[in-house]
């Protein structure tokens, strides 16, 4: 019997490829994301088949800081009363506006509920951001 070792051979991985397939990869992705807008929202907003009678300037502010207080135009407000509150300030100013400031530590069911009552109330909401430095 023949024990001689064999010589292996040896494998080799072809790694000139690669370095170009990375490099398109890389090119790829950097465009898609200078196309992707990371800061805007998609809604599906109601649509509308008449224009509204309401001037521009005419709207309400809601705002909720971060210890739950909330306010309709700078004037503190008692959140169990916030329906009620804003259908007397819709009915005086005829606003169909609904500026919501709410801070960032708030939970996603607070801005919900926002959301659903105004909705109830037939107002337009705008969700309101800080400007960017």
């Amino acid at each position: 019997m023949n024990f001689r070792k064999r010589e292996r051979e040896q494998s080799e991985v072809e790694t000139g490829a690669l370095a170009d397939i990375l490099f398109f990869l890389l090119m790829f992705f950097l465009m898609i994301s200078t196309l992707a807008s990371p800061d805007a929202i998609k809604l599906l907003l109601p649509e509308s088949t008449k224009p509204t009678q309401t001037p521009a300037n005419e709207v309400i502010k809601l705002t909720v800081d971060e210890n739950k207080n909330y306010f309709i135009d700078d004037r503190q407000i008692d959140p169990l009363n916030l329906e009620q509150e804003l259908t007397t300030e819709v009915q005086i100013k005829k606003a169909a506006t609904l500026i919501v400031r709410m801070d960032k530590n708030q939970t996603v069911q607070d801005l919900t509920n926002v959301y659903d009552l105004a909705a109830k109330l037939n107002l337009s909401m705008v969700m309101a951001a800080e400007k960017k430095k």
